[in-house]
């Protein structure tokens, strides 16, 4: 133990050496190009870089946009100043229907504000120094009728950030009594197949967190974490294409953050909510029941939330492999499979805060979220060439329980609030005891002549430790920011098998099939990061990464202990923003990014489940390294907004699966490497507009090309990918509107094959109850379709693999949802451990760590 703290300490003075090398040169560039810049533009030396409208000409114009009759604030009105020169400068109000327009020139403008079911309001006005502050603009309802006036059903639903895009799901009220898993096939970007796993922008490899903490600690998958998340309890989605040197280096496309709902206001508050689902085809029920309960008085607040759910599928499966293809000794291997998948999940939260004074907070909280997710599997298989005919029942149960604890303390210095020290640390656990029970029938003596058991117990303790602080600089909206990071992750796998073959009288352990595995992971990191204008119209985010892992492990019966070679890796990031005047915005980034293999990648375990096609891990696995460029462009046309951008990304050692046949057996193994070089080229389009004051529609569609090469298994794959979607919301007055989703996945191309598309649609209806303080809700999905069959085509090195998967999808749901005390939520500091590259498997629960 004192070896590892040893290097721990070791690893984090290496971050702050580097850091503080890189830390000169990186601000030394960004001044230079301030310089080179604005020496471009104006043709004199100057001695510090442009910053816009920093004259003593200029002022900062404020004021706030209510409703004429009612005098609420009207959030996001879009709030403009146009000159004499037809130059527009342009804010949108906040949630206190607040807005600031900054470096305004003095003098004459005609101020507009407008926001959808309200008139245009204009009026003339003169900037200066007296007349910055414009007071209140009263809007008026463009109704004739103010009563059938609802004005934030139609608040913005996609907004554009810097760094990526947010999706305001509860401004989205279809997606009430629905599930994260739902919520994420909506965002743009993002993919979500039939089995719930994620991908943005074609890869898998991303990044989930919630409310900034890591989406899973030990599941072998995001897709686990997600299923038990309600709709009701999420503010937004935010979707980073472009993260910040702050985040953790791993996520090859990017990060994912769902913010959850928590309230900041006086007294007792809450929501009650519930959500029953029905698959009519399959007979099955799913659901979720929670609460999130608020109760703040004087400096000290307290939250909760909690609840319980059930989630289930089949599916279908049919189809084989073709051994030696084109060969005298052409085998076909023919198998099919019945899957029902179940499971049980609760969720439970205790948070509190205490405002110190007016310049430090303290946070806690502490989670408790026990589950299960359980596999009902009956497969059959016949392989002329060894005479194998069997049907195996398998029957998997994944229990865990997970625990954690996070706290934060929060600073302001006095001398300048804009400068900011957050300390930040975490602790959780989860264990897991996950196995199947399997029982193998002889198809051609009709003897049940095998069964086994095998037992999977798996921890993981996971400790972080962070520290970010912000610096303002003397130039206007100038700031630097740095921080150091650490995390220790303890891995334990201890795996056994037991079998009972036709003779034996009991169960006999299989050495062969039993081992334990420990992994420990040790991760240093330190950033900074400098943002600042380097001209009128353009801004810059500069920022570098540092990380170092050192992994070390033992495997008890498979070598022993093992140590990897220490990974360091420079990360790191730019961003160029441009603002092309009249709602007209241009952005260019790059930053490099890492994805470190997961516990199911890495666990030299063999899966023996179906005897013709074995799965292994590698514990030698090292980690991918991304590059990643975009370019993006966003507008107003009217009260319509549009998002395009392109993209590419770059993976010189991806990790991939390669599958290898053996003839004389016709078994199959399955396992993982660097073996591959990806490149994948592509385009993002979303757009979001509203119509006849009642209509809300958003579309969003992307396309990609994908290149994928292993130079070791002499392979390669190529071919284009798509998908696109399209939401409505119909008002037909204050209490009841009408909805519809649709959305269609194309092709996903493979390094040794395809997957086919898929698609999937609902129509709803809402309706407001109880003084507008609940509603209710219900959509059919899937209605016209009895069901849909996705493909799958693998080509090996000796034999090829095809397979057909049936979903069924046809059902109806239902929400309720009753909140009491006053809405308005915030977001609570926590740990952002994002630096796991999950598996997409089918099973809840799995140890989590990586290299």
């Amino acid at each position: 133990m004192g070896v590892k703290k040893t290097y721990f300490i070791t690893l984090f003075l290496q971050c702050k050496f580097l850091f503080m090398k890189t830390l000169p040169l990186l601000i030394t560039v960004a001044g230079s190009l301030s310089l080179n810049i604005a020496q471009a533009q104006t043709g004199t030396q100057i001695p510090v870089p442009v910053v816009a409208a920093s004259s003593v000409n200029s002022v900062n114009v404020s004021g706030s946009v209510v409703d004429g009759g009612s005098k609420q604030p009207v959030e996001m009105a879009n709030v403009v100043l146009t000159g004499a020169d037809k130059k527009q400068y342009y804010a949108y109000t906040d949630e206190a229907g607040k807005f600031l327009i900054e470096g305004v020139p003095n003098g004459s403008y005609k101020l507009s504000a407008y926001f959808v079911n309200y008139k245009n309001f204009e009026k003339d006005v003169v900037i200066d120094a007296a007349t910055h502050d414009l007071g209140s603009i009263g809007m008026q309802s463009a109704a004739t009728n103010l009563k059938e006036v609802t004005v934030t059903d139609f608040k913005k639903v996609i907004e554009q950030r810097p760094d990526g895009i947010n999706y305001n799901v509860e401004n989205d009220k279809s997606n009430l009594g629905t599930s994260a898993t739902d919520v994420l096939r909506k965002v743009p970007m993002v993919t979500v197949d039939m089995e719930g796993n994620v991908q943005l922008r074609g890869n898998s490899n991303i990044k989930v967190l919630v409310d900034g903490k890591p989406s899973e600690l030990m599941a072998s998958s995001v897709k686990d974490v997600l299923r038990q998340i309600p709709a009701d309890n999420i503010k937004s989605i935010e979707v980073l294409t472009s993260p910040g040197a702050k985040y953790d280096g791993e996520g090859a496309s990017g990060v994912i953050n769902i913010i959850t709902k928590r309230k900041l206001i006086k007294g007792l508050s809450g929501t009650v909510f519930g959500a029953p689902s029905y698959n009519i085809d399959r007979d099955l029920l799913m659901g979720h029941v929670g609460a999130n309960i608020n109760y703040r008085q004087g400096k000290w607040g307290v939250n909760t939330s909690f609840g319980v759910s059930r989630w289930a599928m089949v599916l279908d499966s049919k189809g084989g492999r073709t051994d030696l293809p084109g060969t005298a000794n052409e085998t076909r291997l023919e198998q099919s499979q019945h899957m029902y998948g179940y499971g049980n999940f609760g969720w439970s939260k205790l948070g509190a805060d205490y405002q110190i004074d007016s310049l430090q907070s303290i946070q806690a909280s502490v989670n408790y979220n026990p589950g299960t997710w359980n596999q009902e599997m009956r497969t059959s298989a016949a392989y002329p060439k060894t005479g194998l005919n069997f049907s195996r029942n398998i029957d998997q149960k994944n229990p865990r329980n997970t625990v954690g604890a996070n706290a934060a303390y929060s600073k302001k210095f006095k001398s300048n609030p804009k400068r900011t020290l957050d300390v930040l640390a975490a602790y959780s656990t989860e264990t897991m005891n996950a196995g199947y029970n399997l029982s193998n029938e002889n198809l051609n003596s009709h003897v049940v002549d095998y069964k086994e058991i095998n037992d999977n117990r798996a921890q993981n303790k996971e400790l972080t430790v962070q520290a970010d602080y912000v610096e303002p600089l003397k130039g206007k909206n100038q700031k630097l920011e740095f921080g150091l990071k650490a995390i220790n992750r303890d891995i334990s796998s201890d795996y056994s098998l037991k079998s009972l073959a036709t003779g034996q009288s009991d169960y006999v352990v299989d050495p062969s099939r039993s081992n334990l595995l420990t992994y420990n992971q040790l991760v240093g990191a330190a950033y900074g990061q400098f943002t600042t204008p380097l001209a009128k119209s353009l801004s810059m985010v500069a920022g570098a990464r540092y990380e170092v892992t050192h992994i070390n492990g033992n495997i008890r019966d498979n070598g022993g202990d093992f140590e990897l070679p220490v990974f360091n890796n420079f990360l790191p990031n730019l961003v160029f923003m441009f603002d092309l005047k009249n709602f007209n915005k241009l952005k260019l980034s790059y930053n490099k990014r890492i994805e470190r293999p997961s516990i199911e990648f890495v666990n030299p375990y063999i899966d023996y489940s179906d005897p013709l096609n074995w799965k292994q891990g590698n514990a030698r696995l090292v980690p991918e390294k991304t590059h990643n460029f975009e370019l993006g462009y966003s507008t107003f046309v009217g009260r319509s907004s549009i998002n395009l951008s392109a993209f590419h990304r770059r993976t010189d050692n991806a990790i991939e699966s390669s599958t290898l046949v053996n003839p004389a057996t016709g078994i199959s193994l399955t396992s993982y490497g660097n073996i591959a070089k990806t490149n994948a080229t592509g385009a993002d389009f979303f757009a979001s507009s509203t119509f006849f004051g009642k209509l809300m529609v958003n579309v969003n569609a992307s396309a990609y090309y994908k290149q994928l090469k292993s130079t070791s298994l002499n392979i390669s794959n190529k071919g284009w990918e798509f998908k696109g979607n399209a939401y409505a919301n119909y008002m037909i007055n204050q209490k009841f509107s009408l909805n519809g989703f649709g959305m269609l996945n194309g092709n996903q191309v493979q390094l040794q094959g395809n997957q086919g598309g898929w698609y999937y649609y609902f129509i709803g209806a809402q309706m407001n109850i109880l003084k507008g303080k609940g509603s209710i809700g219900i959509a059919a999905e899937n209605f016209l379709t009895a069901k849909i069959d996705i493909p799958t085509k693998y080509t090996y090195q000796n034999a090829t693999y095809d397979m057909t998967t049936t979903y069924v999808g046809r059902g109806v749901r239902m929400s309720f949802n009753y909140n009491f005390g006053k809405m308005q939520y915030g977001k609570e500091k926590a740990v952002n451990n994002d630096d796991l590259k999950k598996a997409n498997s089918g099973q809840m629960g799995g140890a989590g760590g990586g290299n």
